[in-house]
């Protein structure tokens, strides 16, 4: 992956991506159309992470591009919100299942994630911030 320039976040933003709240990402089709799913996220500092899957289309994406927005706000404050932009600096399969297990953890209350079928092969994405914008 491409070496970026990151930001450091905001503590609000922290704040956000530390709590259970869903996420949105876009990534960018083959034909550039925007591709958007939503997602759990956590942080390792200002690296924001999330999970995928070997074959799925935002991995697809990403390995071909590795652009992205998201988009997240608070639960119980919905227009109160955050515009990130960033590039992808690493994409692994090492830790792929113990990320969805915590990121279930987090978002669900269990142990571990229940979704994972045989042969499935879990992808951590650690996302470099290059752009924040804070609306609300």
């Amino acid at each position: 992956m491409a070496t970026v320039t990151p930001l450091s976040l905001p503590a609000d933003l922290r704040a956000v991506l530390d709590a259970p709240n869903i996420a949105h990402l876009a990534t960018l089709d083959a034909d550039g159309f925007p591709q958007a799913s939503a997602i759990w996220v956590m942080r390792h500092g200002d690296t924001i992470i999330f999970n995928t899957a070997v074959g799925r289309r935002k991995w697809h994406n990403l390995r071909r591009d590795p652009r992205v927005a998201l988009s997240i706000s608070p639960a119980d404050e919905p227009y109160r919100n955050w515009s990130v932009q960033g590039q992808v600096i690493e994409m692994r399969t090492s830790d792929g299942v113990e990320v969805i297990d915590a990121l279930a953890q987090k978002y669900l209350g269990e142990p571990t994630f229940r979704g994972l079928k045989p042969g499935m092969v879990r992808v951590t994405v650690l996302v470099a911030v290059t752009r924040v914008a804070a609306y609300g």
